[in-house]
């Protein structure tokens, strides 16, 4: 399928994208502290919490460099 060429499209998604990276980031940063803390330390929530502010702060980093590749 040809890709849109209607702006409205091409910017839904884009938004799209950046709206999975950054729920995708929380969630493996939640998994991932939830592995630590089940497995590893026994902190828990700590892992938890580190692992979802790490995965924020991974995934305003992706949506930021994806921001920066969009055309004008």
């Amino acid at each position: 399928m040809a890709p849109s060429q209607d702006p409205l499209f091409s910017g839904l998604g884009q938004a799209m994208r950046v709206g999975t990276d950054l729920l995708a980031a929380l969630i493996v940063g939640g998994f991932l502290g939830w592995l630590v803390d089940s497995y590893v330390l026994g902190s828990t929530p700590w892992g938890v919490a580190v692992g979802l502010i790490l995965g924020l702060v991974a995934g305003i980093r992706n949506a930021y460099r994806a921001a920066q590749r969009w055309e004008n």
